[in-house]
C-alpha cells in the first residue's frame, strides 16, 4: 500500500509540475503580446513608405 500512495505521490508532483510551466508559458505569451501590441500600435506604416518613395525620386 505504501508504495502506491508513494507512487501517486510522484504523479502529482510531476502534474503540479507540468501545470506551473503551462501558467508560466502563458504569462510569458500573454506579457510579450502585450508589449508587442502597445509597441506597434503608432508605427504609421503608410507614412513611412511614401517618405521612402519620395526621397527615392530624383529631384525636379
Amino acid at each position: 500500500m505504501h508504495d502506491i500512495i508513494e507512487h501517486y505521490g510522484k504523479v502529482v508532483i510531476a502534474l503540479a509540475g507540468v501545470l506551473a510551466a503551462v501558467l508560466l508559458t502563458a504569462a510569458v505569451v500573454t506579457i510579450v503580446s502585450d508589449r508587442t501590441k502597445g509597441a506597434v500600435s503608432d508605427i504609421s506604416y503608410k507614412e513611412h513608405i511614401y517618405d521612402a518613395i519620395d526621397a527615392s525620386r530624383p529631384n525636379q
